[in-house]
């Protein structure tokens, strides 16, 4: 059972005023503490979410860190989908998807979504933006634009967004790879920029605490590999897919939070040619996965034991007859079905049929863009700026 204290209220029992109070409130704002965490526990993330919005006290709760930390520890991550509401709309936004609610992958009624906020800058000559991490329930965007690549940290469920600076040396001719995510032990969170200065040059790699406000250089660990995608976060460390300048083979690159060093991991025992296939990175039931996929099939390993190479297992073998290449796995349901993202729709994938079928899901965006996994967090930028009054954080109404 989970014992957590909650300081939101301050009744008065001797004082009238405060009985009286008291008695006007409904019944369920009436109940003891430990009734309500138990509550909580119970409801489903989706309501979890619209609580915040019934009183002061429910808020006040949802926003506690400690508290929040501990009810989400058990909850299962959920999904996070950015897209377009119509095809030729240019307005992208946040939707969360309660699969463990929905009846059947094949269809998902709005019972289930839930439109959060999502970043509106005031730039002209935006080209678009994207995530490039999440971690804990918050987002790491990028911005992309003529004038310069503008980084954000948002919480789509609270609505608060957070301006990064940019770099002392921010580069506006070649394309950056990022890392977003938090070390447990300084209870610190980082953004990790790696990018070449110069167009063509060696890349640098640089890493921002939020809240500080200072970009600092940790020297050329990352001259001797290249990085393909922005890094997935999971237990203190991010992970890249890389690639040895001198050998031309592929490598796991992983990135010490607290520590800010790189190291390398193992890869699984099998053949990777560059040219057939494709290699992505994702973290599958609290384990870095490998997801691997050519025209005909997509296998996905798992590394249950972090660091040894030996414990690298093939969890999942998909084929699919129609081509996979550019397919993108997100989820694999209890229900034995695999959610993936496949010429911008979310399909399902049933292995006994080898087939995929477009999932349809009410109040969805008609065109995805992104999706992740997200655990959603009731926790305020400010808490995680260690309370520095920063000019950046502003609040979506």
């Amino acid at each position: 059972m989970m014992k957590t204290k909650l300081c939101c209220r301050n009744r008065a029992p001797n004082d009238e005023e405060g009985e009286e109070e008291h008695d006007q409130k409904p019944y369920i704002l009436q109940l003891p503490d430990h009734l309500m965490v138990q509550i909580f526990c119970k409801i489903t993330t989706k309501t979890l979410i619209q609580c915040k919005r019934v009183c002061k006290s429910w808020r006040c709760w949802l926003a506690d860190p400690q508290f929040t930390r501990d009810l989400l520890s058990r909850t299962p991550a959920s999904l996070l989908v950015s897209g377009f509401r119509t095809p030729t709309s240019k307005d992208t936004g946040h939707f969360f998807i309660d699969l463990d609610r929905a009846s059947t992958l094949n269809r998902a009624s709005s019972d289930v979504v839930l439109k959060l906020f999502s970043i509106k800058p005031n730039v002209q000559s935006s080209r678009g933006i994207h995530i490039v991490g999440s971690c804990n329930g918050f987002l790491c965007h990028e911005l992309l634009s003529e004038v310069s690549n503008q980084l954000y940290i948002s919480n789509p469920v609270t609505g608060e967004s957070l301006t990064l600076p940019e770099p002392t040396n921010p580069c506006r001719t070649s394309p950056g790879k990022y890392g977003f995510g938090f070390s447990p032990i300084s209870n610190v969170y980082k953004v990790v920029r790696i990018m070449s200065p110069i167009k063509g040059s060696e890349e640098q790699a640089m890493v921002l605490n939020v809240g500080s406000g200072i970009w600092s250089d940790i020297g050329g660990s990352v001259n001797s590999f290249g990085i393909t995608d922005d890094g997935i976060y999971l237990n203190g460390f991010l992970h890249w897919i890389g690639w040895r300048r001198s050998e031309g083979s592929l490598l796991i690159c992983a990135f010490d939070i607290e520590s800010e060093r790189f190291r390398e991991l193992p890869l699984p025992p099998c053949s990777l040619d560059l040219k057939k296939t494709r290699v992505q990175l994702g973290v599958l039931e609290g384990w870095l996965c490998l997801i691997i996929s050519s025209r005909v099939k997509i296998n996905v390993w798992v590394m249950k034991d972090y660091g040894v190479k030996e414990s690298w297992t093939k969890e999942h073998e998909i084929r699919d007859p129609l081509g996979c290449f550019g397919t993108k796995i997100l989820k694999f349901t209890g229900k034995g079905k695999v959610l993936v993202l496949h010429l911008s729709h979310l399909h399902a994938y049933t292995p006994a049929t080898m087939g995929l079928v477009w999932v349809e899901v009410d109040e969805l965006p008609a065109m995805v863009v992104e999706a992740w996994d997200l655990i959603p967090s009731f926790v305020s930028l400010k808490d995680i700026t260690k309370g520095l009054e920063l000019p950046g954080v502003s609040q979506t109404m």
